[in-house]
């Protein structure tokens, strides 16, 4: 099996944009040239395009990783959060209050996608606020 170096968080977050600009790059290129690019070309750099954009988003997971000290921790405090959530939703009967958990539930949701642990840490919290009422 290969070896593999591991990334400061500071390196896969480098990376990440550097792969990420090079996508976008590559967009531009395909909107500004559609006109003389063969439909051929047009999936080639399609599909270059994407791979760019997915190796971004894996840099930045890997600095999420790489970042999170307490990685387990987190993601108890998301099942724990969720759990009680779901089990409000399923009982609770109110729907103004319904409302609130599934907003925060979203933005939970939103922010674990942005790979942002200061954004996950405040949708954990918000998810509980909304689950027991601010208490």
């Amino acid at each position: 099996m290969p070896q593999t170096i591991p990334l400061t968080s500071d390196q896969a977050q480098m990376l990440s944009q550097l792969f990420h600009d090079l996508g976008a790059a590559i967009v531009d290129f395909r909107s500004q040239h559609a006109t003389v690019l063969s439909d051929q070309q047009q999936f080639q750099l399609e599909g270059f395009q994407n791979k760019c954009f997915q190796f971004s988003n894996r840099f930045a997971a890997m600095s999420l990783f790489a970042q999170e000290e307490d990685l387990d921790a987190t993601l108890q405090e998301i099942a724990k959060g969720t759990k009680q959530a779901e089990g409000a939703i399923r009982t609770i009967g109110i729907v103004d209050k319904v409302l609130q958990i599934a907003t925060a539930a979203a933005v939970l949701g939103e922010s674990i996608v942005s790979l942002n642990p200061d954004s996950i840490g405040s949708g954990i919290k918000g998810l509980f606020s909304a689950v027991t009422g601010g208490n």
